[in-house]
This record gives structure tokens, C-alpha cells and sequence, in this order.
């Protein structure tokens, strides 16, 4: 692991050295300040955390990335999206089911040109809605139309798909990025069967399937990682530090048979081990990454666990839970939506930024 660098404006280089020699120094300017970008999933854009910038991506103000930026001084950019896989990271990915819009505007010119001009004053007048993320954005096709003539100046009525779609999260990375903290792979193991199945339905059957699953894709998953890592930190070419942030424990027991009443399946166990195995593949990668960079900012794997305490705050599993310890939404929680059951609340991700904060050091 490599610290985070600092960087000098040459105005302050140049004074350094000229104090040294006993010339007159012009006068000091400030660095600029850091540069931190988050991307990956929702345990980074900041569901659960109950205060949201947006509920597209569900991005907060107080997701861990914002917190070390601030302990930092450094300014921040949350490019991270609920439900995101290791392919958003690269590549663009559709958000919801596209709608269709249905407008007449009078356009001058053959087909082809009538076309042009009528996406052009339709996405002038913001037809498909707003968007109020730099990297959301409206996809448009025609869907169907009718006109009055194939030439000349025509009333032209179209209808559209409206297809909202993010950007690649790497387009956040810049040269001038200087640390980039995600999590990653949750969604692409199927994080959200697995809570369904063994923390809501509480299936023993459906929760060995799932989480049998899951731990099979594990060494795929981490292969893609790395892959993406090395994206990432190419993309930066070279000049930030990519610091991978694992998951907390999901509950607070490594032992939890479910039905509870005539136990079948440990659930408690499996996921536990699960877990356990996906943060062994992860930082095994990252620090292969890291053992072949050989620029002075490389990759970190962060482990938030001990910073939760392990088992600690995770969720009670029982049918009559006391969650009074948990830094994880509870599922049903009242007052919270289903996007952010089972993530951290704001004593989850200062966990996490702690956490963080410590492995730069």
C-alpha cells in the first residue's frame, strides 16, 4: 500500500527552494486541494444512510467516500449507483424500464433531417424529464411516427423511447484523480437473493441455492475485478491510488439455522464463510495488482470489519431480532424503503471512512 500523494503547486516548490538558497521567494500559493472519486455499488453511493442527493443511484452526502474526502480536504465525486456491477464500471448500463414520450413539433428538410431536428428540439425541451446527475442522461430512439410529407416544412409527430442511462462509472477517473474508493461485486453475486431469500423469506432451501451460487461465482467475480481495477487505475494513468472496500458482516451471528423452529440449514455459517472467502479472493487480487504496479500509487484492499467491530453491528437474523447495535437498516425498517434495507446507516459508513482513513495511513 502506497500513501495518497500530496501535491505541491510549483509556485510552493519554487519557494522552498529559494528559501533555501536565500533568494527572495515569490509569494506561496495553496496546494489544490485532493482529488477523490467513489464509484461501484450502493454501499458507496450511500443507500441507507437516509440523506440523498437522489434516489436514482441513491447517492449521499454522508457515504464513506464524502466522509474521508472531508477528513482529507479533499473534494469528492460520487459516481457510485445502486445495483451496480463490475460492467458499470466500463461500460454504460440502463437504469429502469424506458417510458415513451409523444410530441409534434414542425421540422424543415428530407426524413432523415426532420429526425435530426425534431430529437434536437425534443431534448432542447428535455422531453423524456430532468436529469439532475452530470453523468444521467436520456437516451432517445423513435419508437413510431407519422408526417405529413417526407420533404420540406412538415407538422411532425413522433413518439419516443425514453431509456435512462448512466454513463461508465471510469469516466468520473481523471489524471488528476488522486484516490478511488469502491465496493464492487455484491449485486454481481446476487446480494439482493440472498437477503431475500435468507433474511425475508427465511427458505433454508432457497437460501443454500443462493448462497451456493454465489460463493461458485467468486473467483470469476474476482478476476473482473482486477480487471476493472487495472481500468481504473489506467485510466488515472497511474496517478491514483484504487482502493477496493470490502462488505461488513451482513449479521451478527456466525451460526444461524433457519426455520428457526426445526433448524435444517446454518445460514449464519455459510454466509459468514461466504463472505469470508469473497474478501480473501478480492485482497488476494488486489495485492497482486498492487505486487505488479510499479508506479508509487498502486491499489489497497480495505477490510471495514474490524472497523465494525466484525460481528458486532451486523443484523440480527432471529424472528424476533433486537437490532439496537446494528449499523445496517433492518429489513421492514419503518420510515425506510426497500432499497435501503440491509445497508449501513451514517455509524455504518463513519465505520467505513475510519477504516479507510487507517489503511492510507
Amino acid at each position: 500500500m502506497r500513501a495518497r500523494r500530496r501535491r505541491l503547486s510549483i509556485a510552493t516548490a519554487v519557494a522552498a527552494v529559494a528559501a533555501g538558497v536565500g533568494l527572495t521567494a515569490p509569494p506561496a500559493t495553496s496546494a489544490p486541494p485532493l482529488q477523490y472519486v467513489s464509484l461501484g455499488d450502493s454501499y458507496t453511493a450511500g443507500n441507507g444512510a437516509g440523506t440523498y442527493t437522489e434516489t436514482t443511484c441513491w447517492r449521499s452526502p454522508d457515504t464513506y467516500g464524502a466522509l474521508v474526502a472531508e477528513h482529507d480536504g479533499a473534494e469528492h465525486v460520487n459516481a457510485a449507483c445502486s445495483g451496480g456491477r463490475v460492467a458499470d464500471l466500463t461500460q454504460p448500463r440502463q437504469l429502469g424500464a424506458p417510458t415513451t414520450r409523444t410530441a409534434t413539433y414542425r421540422v424543415a428538410g428530407n426524413a432523415q433531417v426532420q429526425q435530426d431536428k425534431w430529437l434536437r428540439r425534443a431534448k432542447a425541451d428535455q422531453l423524456c424529464g430532468e436529469t439532475t446527475q452530470p453523468d444521467l442522461s436520456w437516451e432517445m430512439s423513435f419508437v413510431g411516427e407519422t408526417t405529413a410529407a417526407t420533404s420540406g416544412n412538415v407538422e411532425l409527430t413522433a413518439t419516443v423511447s425514453c431509456q435512462l442511462t448512466a454513463a461508465p462509472q471510469i469516466d468520473a477517473v481523471t489524471q488528476e484523480t488522486d484516490a478511488v474508493f469502491l465496493t464492487i461485486g455484491g449485486n454481481d453475486v446476487n446480494f439482493s437473493g440472498i437477503v431475500l431469500q435468507c433474511m425475508v423469506l427465511r427458505s433454508a432451501t432457497g437460501c443454500e441455492s443462493t448462497i451456493a451460487a454465489a460463493d461458485a461465482a467468486l473467483p470469476d467475480l474476482r478476476d473482473r475485478t482486477a480487471a476493472a481495477l487495472q481500468a481504473i487505475h489506467d485510466r488515472s494513468r497511474g496517478n491514483a491510488e484504487v482502493h477496493l472496500v470490502g462488505y461488513p458482516n451482513l449479521l451478527n451471528t456466525a451460526s444461524y439455522s433457519i426455520p428457526e423452529a426445526a433448524p435444517t440449514y446454518d445460514a449464519g455459517a455459510a454466509l459468514f464463510a461466504m463472505q469470508a472467502r469473497g474478501d480473501e479472493l478480492q485482497a488476494k487480487g488486489v495485492a497482486e495488482l498492487d505486487a505488479a504496479d510499479t508506479g508509487p500509487h498502486g491499489y489497497t484492499f480495505v477490510d471495514v470489519k474490524p472497523a465494525w467491530d466484525g460481528l458486532t453491528h451486523g443484523l440480527d437474523p432471529s424472528t424476533t431480532p433486537d437490532n439496537s447495535q446494528a449499523w445496517l437498516v433492518p429489513v421492514l425498517a419503518p420510515g425506510r424503503q426497500l432499497p435501503e434495507w440491509v445497508h449501513p446507516t451514517q455509524e455504518g459508513y463513519a465505520a467505513t471512512a475510519e477504516a479507510v482513513i487507517d489503511a492510507a495511513r
